[in-house]
């Protein structure tokens, strides 16, 4: 039996979803065309006195007519980008999907109904765009702002009233300023101003690490067939968090007088760049500097994290993280065929990443100890280790063979091999990993196989 695609047909309401579609592109790339027309019909002219489209035509005049266009060339690139990868993963790389999983899936699970039933079901709904609108749309609309932020909106220099631009001297929100308001309260221009180009320059170039983030990692799900909504919305808070951590940690730094301003004001964008690239970095740098100032305590962490386990990249835990797997313990109890269909990764790279899990279970913080002595990474292998030894000859203790392999006595992982092989020898049980649906915070059935 093969798993066979079915394309779902639009319902009813095709029409209020086809309408969803073409609605919004239809108006921004509008907003855009209008843009660039005024810009070129008033590149040499006078602008009106009056009119309806006067706030647009004065927006078209900061910059020079050709680098106006340019940007908006610029920012219709990197907002279309999104919709039109998502449209052509859906339409086209449904078919190589289902060649992968025919391929990688074992004949049990092929030939189970239930299982094939299920795949059929899942493929319908992910590849459908409609199961995409709410989180891409979500994610363009960040793209949008974002990118106006960087390309449009350029301030007005001070004192200067003919250029036109944003004037800032008008005063800002607190986010841009925080306790630095003041400031701008007693007319400080200098001051403030300062603060204000720190702030924004933190949370443009944090937007823009997260951005250059998502691109990479939009290609990479596009290839390895794992462009998710999950995807868009990670997306989305990066952007969000990569800005805003950013914006946070320039006020660390911002002290006219301080030793640190010219290193930090220099290298601004690419700490930024940096932060937005990797937010969790960003959070880290936060908590110490938090718990340095405060007197504070580091909390013990009692989960193992997944780069813990061999093979396991930063790409790889993010993705795992993103669909509720964030440590070892967690992953210990997935099911390998549901990540291969909600994820890029294969089926025999999820089954051997589990079963690395589930021997760090077991052996905690002498797990890499284990993998330096023995060679065995992962539970399956070390149940066939183990079983063959006994077959082999009944006379023999596994557990004295890997202990003497690891050459260290009166250590702990001398107890936790015996226990393990005791485990092993009575009722321990291995998870089936053809169970769709189990691990994670999923409401199903744990279905076993015992050893």
């Amino acid at each position: 039996m093969e798993i066979e695609f079915v394309r779902r047909v639009p319902a009813s309401g095709a029409l209020f979803y086809r309408a969803l579609y073409t609605i919004p592109p239809l108006i921004f790339v509008a907003m855009l065309a209008l843009l660039f027309y005024l810009s070129f019909n008033y590149a040499n002219s006078d602008i009106p006195d009056n009119g309806v489209l006067l706030p647009l035509i004065q927006i078209t005049q900061w910059f020079d007519p050709v680098f106006f266009q340019y940007n908006l060339a610029l920012l219709a690139c990197s907002v279309a980008i999104i919709p039109l990868i998502t449209l052509s993963y859906v339409h086209s790389m449904v078919d190589e999907k289902i060649r992968r999983l025919n391929h990688e899936l074992p004949d049990e699970a092929l030939s189970d109904q239930d299982i094939v039933t299920y795949i059929n079901n899942y493929l319908s709904r992910s590849f459908d765009m409609r199961n995409y609108l709410g989180s891409m749309a979500t994610l363009t609309i960040i793209v949008s702002l974002g990118f106006a932020i960087i390309l449009l909106l350029k301030p007005m220099p001070l004192g200067i009233t003919e250029i036109p631009g944003v004037d800032y001297t008008k005063g800002v929100n607190f986010m841009m300023l925080g306790p630095h308001m003041e400031h701008f309260m007693h007319n400080n221009v200098n001051e403030y101003m300062h603060v204000l180009i720190t702030t924004l320059t933190a949370f443009q170039f944090g937007f823009l690490g997260a951005f250059v983030y998502f691109m990479g990692h939009l290609v990479r799900s596009y290839f390895t067939l794992d462009l998710t909504p999950n995807i868009f919305v990670g997306g989305s808070i990066r952007m969000m968090t990569g800005s805003i951590l950013a914006l946070v940690l320039s006020f660390c730094f911002i002290n006219p007088n301080g030793v640190l301003k010219e290193m930090f004001f220099d290298n601004l964008p690419i700490l930024s760049f940096f932060i937005g690239f990797f937010p969790s970095r960003g959070l880290a740098l936060i908590e110490n500097i938090s718990i340095k100032s405060l007197g504070l305590m580091h909390l013990p962490r009692y989960a193992s994290p997944l780069r813990d386990l061999p093979g396991i990249s930063y790409a790889h835990q993010t993705r795992l993280t993103r669909e509720g797997f964030d440590n070892i313990e967690n992953l210990a109890s997935a099911s390998a065929i549901d990540l291969a269909l909600r994820t890029g990764f294969s089926f025999q790279q999820l089954t051997k990443w589990i079963s690395q899990a589930q021997l760090h279970g077991y052996l905690r913080e002498d797990y890499h100890l284990f993998i330096d002595r023995t060679g065995i990474n992962n539970l399956e292998d070390f149940i066939s280790y183990w079983h063959s030894s006994i077959q082999a000859d009944t006379g023999t203790d596994p557990a004295s063979t890997l202990i003497a392999a690891i050459h260290i006595e009166e250590h702990s992982i001398n107890g936790k091999i015996d226990i393990l092989g005791s485990l092993l020898g009575t009722k321990t049980t291995i998870q089936n990993p053809f169970t769709p649906g189990v691990g994670g915070s999923r409401n199903t059935d744990n279905s076993e196989n015992s050893v």
